[in-house]
């Protein structure tokens, strides 16, 4: 049986949320600047050796408050119809040795086996990673 890409992409979040995968948001821009008003704030206090230590400092707290998590079923939602369809095809790939009869029935497979359900865990984290650009915490 050929799932449909919501299907494919129903099955995915349902995986997903019982693993609690999430991606991590990148925000460049706010880091750079906490770490440019820190650097700005050094040199101020302390001349030139504070830019040093002001960056330093500005960079561990830049990346101690800008990491932020989206879960991967919201991600999978803002997806484009193109992506959706080539995760489809990712999917039907690695699951193409299994008989199913409809999603429902591939799902409970996927719960009541460990290898089968990690082989698609990987396959969410690739298809992320390497099309998405997103990474998976």
């Amino acid at each position: 049986m050929v799932l449909s890409p919501e299907e494919v992409h129903e099955i995915v979040s349902i995986i997903a949320a019982e693993e609690n995968l999430r991606v991590t948001v990148s925000e460049s821009l706010k880091g750079g600047l906490k770490v440019g008003l820190c650097a700005a704030a050094g040199g101020l206090v302390l001349g030139p050796p504070g830019f040093a230590i002001g960056g330093v400092i500005g960079g561990i707290y830049a990346t101690c408050t800008s990491a932020k998590f989206k879960p991967v079923h919201q991600v999978l939602g803002e997806m484009s119809p193109a992506q959706r369809q080539l995760l489809q095809r990712r999917f039907l790939d690695a699951t193409r040795q299994i008989s199913y009869s409809d999603a429902a029935m591939l799902l409970s497979m996927v719960a009541g086996d460990a290898g089968l359900k990690l082989i698609l865990i990987n396959l969410v984290k690739d298809f992320l990673w390497h099309e998405l650009k997103q990474k998976v915490a």
